[in-house]
């Protein structure tokens, strides 16, 4: 059986289950990158994350970025690019619990 734990959505309220043996997060790899987006307010931006491996894509082919508040619930089935940077569970309970809970506008 897998090693799974259930964290609860800040976002939605709504419980969700990380299942580390059977999924591959992206947010644990290496891969997984975070990128400044304008916020279209003179130096504020985003904050977006997206595959340095070219594994997002839309259906048109252009490159899917991710609202990095969002980026811990990314996951595939499997990945031939995919470097892991640490234990998943740790790794993902960790980010869950510092990630911004919204989309935050940021200065600099």
């Amino acid at each position: 059986m897998g090693d799974a734990f259930t964290e609860q959505d800040d976002e939605t309220g709504q419980d969700w289950e990380v299942d580390t043996d059977n999924k591959i997060y992206c947010a644990n790899c290496e891969h997984c990158i975070l990128v400044k987006s304008s916020a279209g307010r003179g130096g504020q931006y985003y904050l977006r994350v997206r595959c340095d491996a070219g594994k997002w894509r839309k259906k048109l082919g252009e490159e899917k970025i991710y609202k990095y508040f969002t980026v811990a619930r990314r996951s595939l089935d499997s990945c031939s690019d995919y470097i892991p940077m640490g234990d998943p569970k740790e790794f993902i309970r960790d980010l869950k619990k510092n990630l911004p809970i919204k989309d935050e506008v940021y200065s600099g």
